[in-house]
């Protein structure tokens, strides 16, 4: 799992790399199986981009957005890009797990069976 920062047109400072790690965090666990994370910060006068590439197994999710503040531009980045993997992994799970419904029986008829029990002679 590697996370990747980078700056064009300056420098990315400690504290930025920090404060955009720990917002992309929550994503990284197994459930998501992410394979890398590129964060590519951009300047641009008072324009401050924020680009979020994220790598899973077999898709790719991207994200941008711009604001007048870097630090938004990251919030709004990583949100952007959380609906997306949240998204993804709520369709790719797999509902089949549970038994079928016509092998379900309601609490009325499990009633029924009861009564059907103690009635019978032979019990």
């Amino acid at each position: 799992m590697s996370i990747i920062i980078s700056g064009r047109h300056f420098s990315v400072s400690e504290e930025m790399k920090a404060y955009t790690e720990s917002r992309i965090q929550p994503f990284l666990n197994d459930r998501y199986k992410i394979s890398s994370v590129r964060v590519i910060l951009e300047l641009e006068k008072n324009r401050h981009k924020a680009e979020i590439i994220v790598h899973a197994k077999n898709c790719e999710f991207e994200a941008d957005c711009e604001s007048m503040d870097m630090y938004e531009s990251i919030d709004l980045a990583v949100a952007k890009i959380g609906k997306q993997i949240n998204k993804h992994f709520d369709k790719k799970q797999d509902h089949h797990k549970a038994e079928p419904l016509r092998d379900v029986s309601s609490p009325e008829e499990e009633e029924d069976e009861e009564a059907a029990l103690e009635q019978s002679p032979g019990a």
